[in-house]
Parts: structure tokens; C-alpha cells; sequence
């Protein structure tokens, strides 16, 4: 988005920033429902009436689509509509198998894809901001624009929460389809501990292992995933990639480096080169009975990724409210959480560390 010259003091709206809002428009990113209908090449995130933009600048837009640590490991995908209660999520499976041609037979013809559907909850959820004359008053003198900063605000906000959702789900009573985070779907595998270090006083901790062995972690799980997925992931390797989602409490010992000067992270990145990525995941701390966790995934792209990040809407903005003194806005979202597509493609370990949060 920063290759358009965009005015910040102003709505995304205005004159000024006619470029950027046709940009956003066009790609789908905002749509506004009482103007003329437009062509769109994707569906909406952000849905608005025309009057309720008069204080979202470009800058919010940016704050409200740019990359969170959920769109790291999987790109947001829109399912469904406004008013949703659950959505209905397409899985394909491609099988076969091939048989002897003696050059006569015509019926070896074995291949089949497989189709299934999931069923998952929608949950909704809102913020919004509020202004008075006093307060833009105040921060008037200081050359501010409270009302814009406020709309920002509620913008991150919602940002924010999509991606929390994204890792823990939400738990939604009277709804029967579940609504799942990467951290409690119900399709993924077990965790398992990762190696002790061999020392007298065995650890798994990764602040007491050597770098040799917390590389060799990554290897095992890497591994893992060549023999729960019958080799698929080893023969896709050049095509996809791997990630390894780390606790940013443990993500410090890949860079620890030996005597050698060689730390996990640059063997790591030998073996694999660019086919391997890390992320560093704030919601894996402590997860897993109070314990550091990693994830490594394998992506094979196309049409059907590993994880499906979800949502119906980023954000819903609704009329400008004015009662005496005071304007307000509600902004609204909605997600269906985070979908384990392949769940072969993923391992999950837990025993690397425990951070430590100050209070």
C-alpha cells in the first residue's frame, strides 16, 4: 500500500486520496455499500457506507490489513457472508493409484478425488470510539485529530483481536459448530517432548542444550513430518516451504552460537537453505502445560494451504452517531478462526523452555 502517495491528515476519503481509496477498491480491500456498485476483484474486507469514512484514514486501513503474526503462518481467506452462523469449509483429497498395462486392459483407471466439508462456528465481535467536544478540543491545541485517532485505534483493535482469535479460538455457548484457534484444534496431533540433553541432570530446555542439539530438534520434528505424511512432504519440499512457529520466550537459543561460532539457526539454514522459515509466536509461550511449544508446518501452496486463517469480515463500519456533544462509531468484525487443512503436514512439540513474563 505505501507505493500510493496518501494524505494521512485526511480521510481515505478525500479528494487528496483518491488514488489509494480507488486502489482499495479495486482490490477488494474496502467496499462502500451506498455508492455506485464497482467491479471488486476480491470480496470486501472492509464494508462501509459512504458518510462512515469520514474519519478513517489510509493509515487505518494499513493498521487494519497489515501482516499479523496469524497471517505469517497462513494468509487471511474471506468465507462467507454478513449474518453467518457457521461457514462450510470445502476439503479436497487426491488419491490413486496406478496398475499393470499389458497394452489391452482399459480399466486401470484408479485415480479419485475425495471431497469432505468442515463446519465451523462464526463468532462476531465489535469495538468502536466515542469523542467529545472537550476532549477534541484539548487535543486540538496539539494539533491532533482525536476523532481519526480514535477510528485508528478501533481499527487496531479489532486487528488485534483477529489474530488472538486466530490462536485460541473462541468458545461460543448455544453454537454447535466450534470455533477453533491453532492451539486447540481439534484435528491436530498430539505434542510430544522434545530430546533431554543427555547431560547428568537431564533437560529438554533449549537454554541448557548445546546448538548441535536444538537443530537436532528441528531435524527429529522434520522428519516426523516425512513419516506421518508417507513422504509427501519430502517430495513437495522444493515447492513449499517449511515453517517452524517458535515461542518468542525460546526463540533466543537458536542464535546462540558454540565454539565454532555457529548457532542452530545457521545450521539450520544449511540443510534446508530457503525452504525454511522461522516465526517468532508470542501465544506459544507457556502453552502446553506451561510450557515453551514450537510448531513445524509444511505449506505446499497452491489452492488448498496447510492452515486456513479465516474471518467473514475485518471490519464492518457503521454510521457516524452524533447526541449533543458526543460522535461515536461502531466497527464490527467477524472470524471463523483458524482451520487445519492437512493436519499430516504439521508437528507440534513442547518441553523447549518457560518463559518468564514480569508482572
Amino acid at each position: 500500500m505505501s507505493k500510493y502517495k496518501v494524505n494521512n491528515s485526511v480521510s481515505v476519503a478525500h479528494a487528496s486520496n483518491r488514488d489509494f481509496f480507488n486502489a482499495m477498491k479495486a482490490k477488494g480491500v474496502i467496499g462502500v455499500i451506498n455508492a455506485a456498485a464497482a467491479p471488486y476483484i476480491t470480496t470486501p474486507n472492509i464494508n462501509v457506507p459512504l458518510g462512515a469514512l469520514n474519519y478513517i484514514r489510509p493509515s487505518a486501513v494499513e493498521v487494519l490489513t497489515a501482516p499479523r503474526v496469524a497471517d505469517k503462518l497462513a494468509a487471511p481467506q474471506k468465507n462467507g457472508t454478513w449474518g453467518d452462523k457457521a461457514v462450510t469449509i470445502k476439503l479436497k483429497e487426491y488419491t490413486g493409484k496406478t496398475s499393470p498395462d499389458d497394452g489391452l486392459s482399459s480399466d486401470g483407471l484408479q485415480v479419485k478425488t475425495n471431497y469432505d466439508v468442515t463446519m465451523r462456528g462464526v463468532y462476531y465481535y465489535t469495538t468502536g470510539w466515542l469523542s467529545t467536544d472537550l476532549e477534541e478540543a484539548t487535543v486540538g491545541a496539539m494539533s491532533e485529530n482525536y476523532r481519526a485517532d480514535q477510528a485508528e485505534a478501533a481499527m487496531r483493535t479489532l486487528a488485534i483481536d483477529r489474530n488472538r482469535f486466530f490462536f485460541s479460538g473462541v468458545s461460543m455457548a448455544g453454537n454447535p459448530n466450534g470455533l477453533y484457534g491453532l492451539l486447540n484444534e481439534p484435528n491436530l496431533p498430539a505434542y510430544q517432548t522434545v530430546a533431554g540433553n543427555g547431560a547428568e541432570a537431564p533437560s529438554t530446555y533449549w537454554s541448557a542444550k548445546t546448538p548441535e542439539q536444538i537443530a537436532n530438534d528441528i531435524v527429529a520434528a522434520v522428519n516426523q513430518l516425512y513419516v506421518q505424511s508417507n513422504g509427501i512432504v519430502e517430495d513437495e519440499l522444493r515447492n513449499g516451504r517449511i515453517l517452524v512457529a517458535v515461542a518468542t520466550g525460546s526463540l533466543g537459543n537458536l542464535d546462540r552460537t558454540n565454539m565454532y561460532g555457529k548457532s542452530a539457526r545457521a545450521m539450520l539454514k544449511e540443510t534446508y537453505g530457503d525452504r525454511l522459515e522461522f516465526v517468532a509466536v508470542p501465544q506459544f509461550n507457556n502453552a502446553d502445560s506451561s510450557s515453551d511449544v514450537f510448531y513445524v508446518i509444511f505449506d505446499m501452496g497452491g489452492s488448498t494451504p496447510t492452515l486456513l486463517n479465516s474471518y467473514v469480515e475485518m471490519a464492518k463500519a457503521y454510521p457516524i452517531y452524533q447526541k449533543d456533544s458526543v460522535v461515536s462509531q461502531k466497527l464490527s468484525g467477524a472470524t471463523s478462526g483458524c482451520i487445519v487443512q492437512y493436519p499430516w503436514a504439521i508437528v507440534r512439540y513442547n518441553g523447549i523452555g518457560k518463559t518468564t513474563i514480569a508482572a
